[in-house]
Parts: C-alpha cells; sequence; structure tokens
C-alpha cells in the first residue's frame, strides 16, 4: 500500500496495459470502487481530490485508459475534470458517476452512471470501456 497525499492506495495485479483512475470525495466509495476494480485484476489508482488526481495524470497521461469520477466535488467537479484529462489526452474514456438527475455542463457528454451503482454494473462498464 502506497499513500500519496489523498491517494487511498495503489494496487497492481495482472498485467493490464493502462491503468484506471478513480476520483470521488467519498472516502468509502473510493475505496469500494478500488477493491472492486483492483480483485478483477485492474490496475486502480484511486484519489479523493480531483486536483491532487489531475496533478497525477498530468505527470502520466498515457498511463491511464479510463477515469470514473463523481460529479460533484470540492474545487473541480467531474465535467472540468474529464475535460482537462481530455486536453491531455483525447484517449483516456471518462465516466462520471452522481446521484444528481441533472448534469450541468456535461458538454463533451460523457457517460453518466447513477448512484448508487452496482458493483456488476461498474464492471460491465469498465470491460466494456477497456475492451475497445
Amino acid at each position: 500500500m502506497q499513500c500519496l497525499y489523498s491517494l487511498i492506495y495503489v494496487s497492481s495485479t495482472i498485467a493490464i496495459a493502462k491503468s484506471i483512475i478513480v476520483v470521488d470525495d467519498e472516502h468509502d466509495l473510493v475505496n469500494l470502487f478500488n477493491e472492486a476494480l483492483s480483485s478483477y485484476g485492474y490496475d486502480v489508482y484511486a484519489f479523493t481530490e480531483p486536483v491532487i488526481a489531475f496533478d497525477n495524470i498530468k505527470k502520466n497521461p498515457d498511463k491511464y485508459s479510463l477515469l470514473i469520477t463523481d460529479f460533484r466535488m470540492n474545487k473541480m467537479n467531474g465535467c472540468e475534470l474529464g475535460s482537462k484529462v481530455k486536453e491531455l489526452n483525447n484517449d483516456i474514456d471518462i465516466i462520471l458517476v452522481t446521484a444528481h438527475e441533472n448534469i450541468e455542463n456535461n458538454t463533451s457528454n460523457f457517460e453518466v452512471l447513477s448512484k448508487p451503482i452496482t458493483i456488476q454494473i461498474l464492471l460491465e462498464k469498465v470491460n466494456d470501456y477497456l475492451k475497445k
């Protein structure tokens, strides 16, 4: 387990070409997504602070295939984070996860999944994106 700022933990298991980054200001949800995705062999980097997550992506934008992010967070919402990530690497897919019905500023038409979300649905979506 490696701690870095608000990084919850990093797990690396089966060799996968690229990694998933999970960002949510709810620690429990970040832990749940991280554990679930890691248990299926995905390389997951989990953050509770979107600004720190973005700084991590900036350092190595080709490392990631998928960003799973909450919509409503302090300092930067999920659409803002997704748009900034797309500027760095347009090949990174973005999934917004939210409990809110209306997502303003989703001009990039990122996929939106509603909370609460089951792990089964999350895994199906991740598999769909990473099989591309």
